[in-house]
């Protein structure tokens, strides 16, 4: 895990990570829910601050992209390869709907499962556990192996606050109905979070998004956010129409 220049101080890590606790929900509730803009427009908007987040912090901590990139690749790959086969037992358990085929079936794993999963990937199991670990650094949390554990799980804990906010800004995940699907969310994000904290690699959480994605796709599974057709009489469970 790479770590901050040496005049890094913790309340910007601090600083930094509730800039992102905002901005991941913002970015799902804002342009989706009071906006209501169209998938395809949001995965750009989604990536465009995934972008400017990372670019942000990585200046103000002076870590450079080669650090972050260029990290325990292999182990990143054989990390994120467990996470993703981790996962698929449960994906495969979903009921199985009618999946895309020919130019939309290619647009879909280009746009919404590539582009969309490395954005969330980065916003949902990157910055924070990344924020949160350097921040730690400077607090001087890791010179010892107590510090270091206890650095690690308020990074991920820190990194499932995320994950929880950013899916509570989309309308079908506010539903009693979606307690379970909320819980996956939050098992499978984590769990990417903790492969980069094992690793250090963006190789990890990345290919794991992918892989997740696209599977979801080729199960006919529609990603967030959904288009909302009608509200069922208790204005609490929303029947959503696929698109």
């Amino acid at each position: 895990m790479p770590g901050p220049e040496a005049s890094f101080e913790w309340q910007t890590g601090i600083v930094g990570y509730l800039t992102l606790l905002v901005a991941a929900f913002l970015v799902s509730w804002l342009v989706t829910d009071v906006l209501r803009v169209r998938r395809t427009v949001y995965v750009g908007v989604l990536a465009l601050a995934a972008i400017g987040l990372g670019t942000w912090y990585l200046t103000s901590s002076g870590t450079t992209i080669d650090e972050v990139v260029g990290s325990n690749v292999l182990w990143g790959i054989a990390a994120g390869l467990f996470a993703a086969a981790i996962v698929t037992p449960a994906v495969s358990r979903l009921p199985k709907h009618d999946p895309p085929v020919g130019r939309k079936r290619t647009e879909l794993v280009a746009w919404e499962d590539v582009v969309y999963g490395t954005a969330e990937a980065l916003l949902l199991a990157v910055y924070p556990v990344l924020m949160l670990w350097q921040a730690t650094i400077a607090a001087g949390w890791t010179d010892s192996s107590i510090g270091k554990v206890a650095a690690g799980t308020v990074a991920i804990l820190g990194s499932l606050l995320v994950i929880l906010v950013h899916h509570l800004g989309y309308a079908q995940f506010r539903t009693r109905a979606a307690h379970r699907m909320l819980a996956g969310a939050l098992f499978a994000c984590g769990l990417q979070a903790m492969a980069f904290l094992v690793t250090g690699s963006l190789a990890a959480p990345i290919l794991a998004h992918v892989v997740l994605h696209i599977e979801l796709t080729m199960h006919g599974d529609e990603l967030p956010p959904v288009a909302v057709a009608r509200v069922g009489p208790r204005n609490d469970a929303p029947v959503y129409a696929r698109r």
